[in-house]
């Protein structure tokens, strides 16, 4: 979909696409453009849940395989 952006830097954001939107959203500046994401009612209680989906391994664990992935995908990108 297609919109502009007047000179005071508003988005219009056609109703169909506002609804369900919460009040509050985060802004994400990607590469690509701006991602929006609805800011959660409960923060902490989506948080919980996502930890449940989280593999069963240590937090040291977690942290050598983010780091591995991270500086495979710069490796990727620098060729």
């Amino acid at each position: 979909m297609l919109t502009r952006v007047d000179s005071k830097g508003r988005l219009y954001l056609p109703k169909a696409m506002r609804e369900g939107l919460p009040d509050e959203v985060y802004l994400v500046k990607l590469d690509e453009g701006i991602l929006i994401v609805p800011k959660p009612q409960e923060p902490l209680r989506e948080l919980e849940e996502l930890g449940k989906k989280l593999p069963d391994k240590t937090l040291h664990e977690l942290k050598k395989e983010i780091l591995r992935e991270a500086t495979k995908e710069v490796l990727e990108e620098s060729e």
